[in-house]
């Protein structure tokens, strides 16, 4: 219940909550922006996939030059 309310909540007193609920309601507007607009999935997952390969491939260099 205390979500409904945080989500109805003006930005005047979005000061007040904290981090963690700001986070919270983060996360929920972007799910919902996500399934609604599928052109920003596909381009949203796309880069968090090449961003995901670029560090592992980044981890295993660093792990190479260590031997």
């Amino acid at each position: 219940m205390s979500e409904t309310t945080a989500q109805a909540a003006p930005a005047a007193s979005k000061a007040n909550l904290s981090r963690k609920t700001l986070r919270k309601l983060g996360r929920g507007k972007r799910k919902l922006k996500l399934k609604s607009d599928l052109a920003l999935a596909k381009t949203y997952f796309e880069a968090k996939s090449k961003r995901s390969s670029e560090k592992k491939s980044a981890f295993r260099k660093k792990k190479k030059s260590k031997k």
